[in-house]
């Protein structure tokens, strides 16, 4: 091995583009040095039966808590040599590298090695020359139509109805029992909010309880083709014991200058029309501008090869499932449904790698930095949004490791600020 420190011996070795092994030997003197070290702390407080503590034999210590032993020893020298050795090669890691075959006997020098993947190198294309034209925003009047019926959705009251049964746009609140008649045995009773007359709604368990009068109980039973989209129910024929426990009627306030003013901020109805086509518009410029900056990515990746490892799309498409799945916390997924999703999440994965290369390649030829002023601004932003002080955020954020994470996110924003520029 190729000596390149004054403690410890490594070589280098090329496995491929992207991956290297790393060959380490700690020799045999220094380890001795570290487990003497070890080996007086195990002493001093090692709680042997009929010994006190502290007070067991060298000896025993050693053959009562060998295990213990060698993990610490691992522990202390393998990072530290690990860590060394790659701050001399300067290489831009992937993902942490995978250390293998650690070996060691007592006497002799501990060797191990370390599997290590890297970043690709690749070439930029003159992104300055990119342009692309961006969409026009422009809010039309049927979208104020539609923003003012959302708000007359919401400003909806619900009168209570007692003198007539289920009509299309009635809410309803069932008490649904159901069994299987195949297998004669009963789930467990649901309470649901349903509406009537909406376009998802099972057709036929609608028509089954139109009509249905507050208190009423109606049991019935519904034949499932083979090919229903839902799984559970499919091929089986299902018997129902639907009961109204209560039935509202949604009665819509009229649009004008009382509306407006009834929200709290506008004198009129032009005032509030003035304000939600100012929302839709800022909105439509949003898009627009991540319109853009999906082109400009678009022409950036074209003709570039950028071969990532394959450990680190895996990492990311960990997190990626890890918050698509907690973002349905109710759903239950099959096999099939998470086998396609794991596709995506592969797919989305490399693509947000290979962005991120490119914008960190762009940053550091441009030498864009981002200043310790607008960290402390966007704590302040996400404290505001999130209603926290700034210096419980910025704990916090200290605390988990984050604010490295959000520095690099400012910057990757300042990239594509650039590239925005450059392209428009």
């Amino acid at each position: 091995m190729e000596e390149k420190s004054k403690w410890f011996k490594e070589k280098l070795t090329e496995l491929g583009p992207n991956r290297r092994e790393l060959q380490v030997e700690i020799p045999a003197e220094i380890v001795a040095q570290e487990l003497e070290d070890i080996l007086a702390k195990f002493i001093s407080r090692a709680k042997i039966p009929g010994f006190r503590v502290g007070k067991a034999p060298r000896e025993i210590v050693r053959r009562v808590l060998a295990a213990d032993i060698r993990e610490r020893l691992i522990e202390r020298l393998i990072p530290r040599a690990l860590n060394e050795s790659l701050q001399g090669y300067e290489l831009n890691l992937a993902v942490d590298p995978v250390v293998q075959d650690i070996l060691w006997e007592e006497g002799k020098p501990l060797t191990f090695r370390a599997v290590i993947d890297i970043w690709p190198e690749f070439n930029l294309p003159d992104y300055k020359k990119i342009k692309v034209e961006a969409p026009v925003a422009e809010v039309k009047e049927e979208e104020i139509d539609k923003a003012l019926s959302e708000l007359q959705q919401r400003a909806a009251e619900f009168i209570p109805i007692t003198d007539r049964g289920l009509a299309p746009g009635d809410y309803a609140l069932l008490e649904i029992k159901t069994r299987d008649l195949k297998t004669k045995k009963w789930r467990p009773t649901q309470k649901v909010q349903f509406q009537a007359g909406r376009p998802e709604n099972d057709r036929v368990l609608e028509e089954k309880i139109l009509g249905l009068i507050p208190g009423e109980t109606r049991t019935f039973i519904i034949e499932y083709p083979e090919d229903h989209e839902e799984r559970s129910l499919a091929g089986r024929p299902i018997e129902y014991i639907v009961k109204i426990l209560a039935l509202r009627e949604m009665r819509l306030p009229a649009i004008n200058d009382d509306f407006a003013r009834s929200l709290g901020q506008f004198d009129n109805l032009d005032q509030l029309k003035q304000k939600i086509q100012e929302e839709l518009l800022g909105r439509k410029k949003e898009q627009s501008r991540q319109e853009v900056i999906k082109l400009v990515l678009e022409k950036l990746s074209e003709g570039l090869s950028i071969s990532l490892p394959e450990a680190a799309i895996e990492e990311e498409k960990q997190a990626l499932m890890q918050r698509w799945l907690a973002s349905r916390p109710d759903k239950k997924w099959d096999k099939v449904e998470v086998a396609a999703l794991e596709k995506e999440a592969w797919r989305i994965a490399g693509k947000n790698l290979r962005e991120r290369l490119i914008l960190e390649k762009v940053a550091k030829k441009e030498g864009l930095e981002v200043s310790d002023s607008e960290v402390e601004e966007e704590v302040r932003s996400l404290a505001r949004a999130n209603r926290l002080s700034s210096f419980e955020l910025k704990e916090r954020l200290e605390r988990e490791g984050k604010m490295g994470a959000l520095r690099h996110n400012l910057l990757l924003r300042k990239v594509v600020d650039f590239l925005v520029s450059q392209a428009l």
